[in-house]
């Protein structure tokens, strides 16, 4: 082999080899893969009414909570993000994303089973979807969207 040759076999075996491509991560049936934004306070996410088409994927939410949970890399992120409007990718389950009645001023009127009466009052965490988060970015640094 000349040495031309031989040169030219390694600069192509030291070439660098594209990384192979990572599968997307499979969405479990009951679930639903979102990107929405909102302002980030604590572990709670409040979106924004408004759908910001270029960004947000998946069902459209409106105003709605969801609490964060994450793992340890994405959870350092969402506290690094607190106070800022941010863009959120997560799974959530598909029934939590169901209407739970019709809001009418402070109150919200929904159909249902009947309940027992009882004297303590539900908890407000009942009421809030989470949301399992794989990616967090910062949009702004207010929360006011603009």
């Amino acid at each position: 082999m000349t040495p031309l040759a031989a040169m030219l076999v390694v600069l192509a075996l030291a070439a660098p080899q594209e990384p192979p491509q990572e599968k997307p991560k499979k969405v479990p049936k009951d679930s639903v893969e979102l990107t929405v934004v909102g302002c980030l306070k604590g572990r709670v996410l409040k979106t924004v009414d408004r759908r910001e088409t270029d960004v947000e994927s998946g069902p459209y939410v409106g105003a709605r909570s969801f609490h964060l949970a994450s793992k340890k890399p994405v959870t350092e992120e969402i506290k690094r993000q607190q106070g800022h409007l941010v863009e959120v990718t997560g799974l959530v389950k598909r029934s939590s994303l169901d209407e739970r009645g019709i809001k009418i001023g402070g109150a919200t009127i929904g159909g249902g089973p009947p309940v027992a009466a009882s004297r303590s009052r539900p908890s407000p965490a009942e009421n809030v979807t989470v949301m399992d988060v794989s990616s967090v970015r910062m949009r702004a640094s207010s929360c006011t969207p603009q």
